[in-house]
């Protein structure tokens, strides 16, 4: 029900300012990925490098106020490490989303915007890969059985950010934060994740038309 929710709305702000936004320019959008997930044991050392990509639209209502609906593909997940008794190794999480970001943009000044709003996350593929260390001296790479079936398949959150205009061309950041886990309940993945959501930092440089 949250999920539908959260769909509808967006849906709902993106026809609503459509219908009234007294400019609309578009653009095409990629960058960098530095994903992680709310584990209590993550650090630095689990962040996955990865990228996203996309088209956006941008609705301007006055000179300080526009909405920007995007269309993303984005690539998530962690690298965790673990040491138990017998083994040690760590563990790779790759999720990738079709995403549909929503932001309300507030111009801060000619050159700099704050960018804030809802997402929705399609899981298109997931897997998991190991690389294990047995008693010290044998080394086995395997690829677990967990894989998209495993992953809730729509992941929700906030976004917010800032970008800098410098004409047709655009640098920007963004934080974007889950607000639902990423595993399902009483699976291999669970053991692995628990409630963990994404979180990932976005790095991007876009072009408008």
């Amino acid at each position: 029900m949250k999920h539908k929710i959260i769909i509808i709305i967006s849906a709902a702000l993106f026809i609503t300012s459509y219908a009234s936004a007294q400019f609309t320019q578009y653009g095409i959008k990629g960058g960098v990925n530095f994903s992680n997930m709310t584990i209590d044991d993550a650090d630095d050392n689990s962040l996955r490098t990865g990228f996203h990509a996309g088209f956006f639209g941008k609705m301007g209502f006055t000179d300080g106020f526009s909405l920007q609906p995007e269309i993303l593909f984005s690539t998530k997940g962690l690298t965790r490490s673990y040491d138990a008794l017998v083994a040690s190794g760590e563990a790779k999480v790759n999720l990738s989303y079709i995403e549909l970001p929503v932001n309300l943009v507030y111009n801060l000044s000619e050159d700099f915007a704050f960018h804030f709003g809802p997402y929705v996350g399609y899981l298109a593929a997931a897997n998991v890969s190991t690389n294990n260390e047995i008693l010290g001296f044998l080394d086995i790479d395997t690829e677990d059985d967990i894989n998209r079936d495993n992953f809730k398949p729509i992941d929700f959150g906030l976004t917010a950010g800032l970008d800098f205009n410098l004409e047709r061309f655009l640098f920007g950041f963004k934080y974007n934060y889950g607000l639902t886990r990423v595993a399902k309940d009483a699976i291999p993945a669970n053991q692995l994740l628990g409630d963990a959501r994404n979180t990932v930092i976005q790095i991007y440089a876009g072009i408008l038309f």
